[in-house]
């Protein structure tokens, strides 16, 4: 499973959720050429995921979507 998370702040407000059993949460930095990600926590299910999210961007989730 792979998600999509955008958040309604504006600048670095994309975020991906990778994982089964143990999720994974990333924000994601778009660049000109390639993206980089960096790890900011995991959670065991996709509620705690997008907590952890909210949390981190101080915003709320404008959008959950496959990747």
């Amino acid at each position: 499973m792979a998600k999509r998370v955008s958040t309604k702040n504006s600048g670095q407000n994309l975020y991906k959720i990778v994982g089964s059993s143990k999720l994974e949460i990333y924000q994601v930095k778009v660049g000109t050429f390639s993206d980089s990600k960096s790890k900011i926590g995991s959670a065991r299910n996709l509620e705690d995921a997008l907590s952890i999210i909210k949390s981190h961007s101080g915003s709320q989730i404008k959008e959950v979507r496959e990747w």
